[in-house]
Parts: C-alpha cells; structure tokens; sequence
C-alpha cells in the first residue's frame, strides 16, 4: 500500500508540473532589444539584466594564492574525431519540413499568444521608392492579423504599417509574448524528435544500400578487367602457338 501511495503521489507530482505554463516574451522596441522568461506568469527579465542594489554591501574577494606551477606534460598528438557525415537529398528535408509544420499544426492552439505587436513606419530619402515600398509591406501585412487569430490563440494582436516621409529610414517595432504547458511542449518536441528519427534511420538505409550497390559494381568491374586480361593472354597464346605451328610446316 506504502509503495502504491508513492507512486501516486509521483504521478500526482509530474501530472501538477505538466499543467505548469511556461513562456517568453521577447520586444524590440524603440531601438533596444529585451527579452523575458514567464512561469506561472511571472516574468524573469533575461534581457538587459536589471541593474544590481547598489545600497548592498559587496563581497570582498579573497586574494587566490598562488599554486606552484606544475610541468605540462608533452602533448600528445589529438587524434582525429570521427565526423559524422549527413546526406539527406531533397526528398528527405522536404518530408522533415512537412513533418515539423504538420507537428506545429497539431500544437498551434496549444500555444497562447498574450500579446503580438508590429509597427511599421516606411520612410527613406526618395518618397516614390517610400511609397511603393508601404504598399508592398501594407499589402504583405493587412492579412497578418487575421492569420494569427486563426491560427493561434491571441488575446492581443496589434499590427499597424504608416508612412513618413519626413524621417530617414525606416522603424519597426516588435512585440512577442506566449506561453506553454510544459505537457504540450514536451509532447510538441518529442513528436518532432520521433519524426525527425524515422527520417534519419531512411536516410542511413538509403547510404547503406548504395553503399553495397556501389561496391557491388566496384567488383563487377575488377571482374570484368581479370576476365579481359585472361582472354588477351589467352589470344596471345592462341597466336604464338599458331606461329610455331607455321614454323613446323615450313621446316617440315
């Protein structure tokens, strides 16, 4: 029963920490870059680090003493590590693309967008290329955000493109934050990695096969050139048989 009760309570324990949302947010805004883990909705700032309490007293460091140094031993020539080599042909990274997105497609509602943020200002120094170049991007990204509340599911999403001609180059603002259970992103990667093997093990039996196909024709043709030496000696001999004979016949 003991042993019952603390299998239960491990998968209890691990069914808790699969519920648990994991996430990120990521912002290019104004010019600088920031970046942010989330658990349980708390954020963890990763990007720029926040500046340390100055009030706290530092730590003084203890001076290292020194270690006598020791002889380096004579190095020993590195030998050469066994590369692992990988041709996957077209076919192969072609069906590990569909694989991967099929995968994401599966685990597109799992993911939870809290918010999806993106300016654009189109602006340079000639105002025709500025304002072909806002009509491209306009048009590229008027279907964005129904796209996204599509696929995804998006509390916030804000896409918006405006001109400037007055300004000199061109600014984009940028706004990413979405979270995961850790149960879905798990399964996500481990659905990925199993894919990604049955293609790997393809391509290794593909290599195997025009290995032996190959060596195969490597032997056929040392085959081929004994059977033409056998033969040239053969006809030599056939030829030097025939002129001893003649001989005969002209001294008999």
């Amino acid at each position: 029963m003991l042993a019952l009760k603390i299998i239960g309570i491990i998968v209890a324990v691990i069914a808790a920490i699969m519920l648990i949302p994991v996430g990120a947010d990521i912002a290019y805004e104004g010019g600088s870059f920031s970046l942010s883990a989330k658990v349980c909705g708390v954020l963890l700032q990763l990007f720029p680090r926040p500046p340390e309490d100055e009030s706290k007293p530092k730590k003084e460091k203890k001076p290292k003493k020194e270690k006598p140094k020791k002889e380096a031993p004579e190095e020993a020539a590195p030998k050469e590590k066994k590369k692992l080599k990988l041709s996957f042909s077209k076919d192969e990274i072609l069906s590990l693309v569909k694989k991967v997105l099929k995968k994401f497609g599966r685990f597109n509602r799992k993911f939870k967008v809290d918010r999806f943020l993106l300016h654009y200002t189109a602006a340079g120094d000639d105002p025709y290329n500025t304002a072909v170049t806002f009509g491209y991007v306009n048009a590229a990204l008027s279907s964005l955000a129904p796209l996204c509340r599509e696929r995804f599911d998006v509390k916030d999403c804000d896409v918006r493109t405006d001109i400037d001609f007055a300004k000199d180059s061109m600014e984009i603002d940028f706004g990413l934050a979405f979270s995961i259970r850790i149960g879905a992103f798990f399964g996500l990667i481990f659905g990925i990695a199993f894919s990604a093997l049955g293609i790997l093990i393809r391509n290794r039996l593909r290599l195997l096969v025009e290995r032996i196909r190959s060596g195969r024709g490597d032997k056929l043709g040392e085959d081929k050139v004994n059977d033409d030496i056998v033969i040239n000696i053969d006809a030599e001999k056939d030829k030097e048989n025939i002129q001893a004979e003649e001989r005969m016949d002209s001294n008999g």
